[in-house]
């Protein structure tokens, strides 16, 4: 949570994206979608505003041990509440390369508090950096 402010209620893309000279605006999955994809290809601990964004890590080792991808999830949900992101959460990270692949494909899926029942997904590989 920021501190002394509520939520961020509108979405700015990440990366920030220019258009005519103003950041554009997304919808909140894109917004939050494109923040896993960058939390995905950043060391943990690297951001000083949040010592637990980043997954890049653990997604590597989740090539040798299946428990990495429970222990993703839950960081990034962490991350979420820690940024005061709280209409959405992750559902389910899962690796879709077979064990051994050289490049690991992951699928990250959240679901939206205010459209239960209603997911997003977005996939990467571990070459995507």
């Amino acid at each position: 949570m920021r501190a002394g402010k509520g939520p961020l209620i509108s979405f700015i893309a990440i990366p920030l994206r220019l258009d005519k000279g103003f950041l554009q605006r997304c919808d909140g999955p894109e917004a939050v979608l494109s923040l896993v994809r960058v939390m995905a290809n950043t060391p943990r601990g690297s951001w000083v505003g949040c010592p637990n964004f980043g997954l890049r890590d653990l997604l590597e080792q989740g090539n040798t041990r299946s428990e990495k991808a429970q222990l993703a999830k839950d960081e990034i949900n962490r991350v979420f509440e820690d940024l005061g992101i709280t209409n959405f959460r992750v559902e389910a990270v899962t690796r879709d390369s077979l064990s051994g692949a050289e490049v690991s494909q992951w699928t990250i899926t959240l679901s939206s508090a205010a459209e239960p029942g209603k997911t997003f997904s977005v996939g990467f590989d571990s070459n995507s950096r």
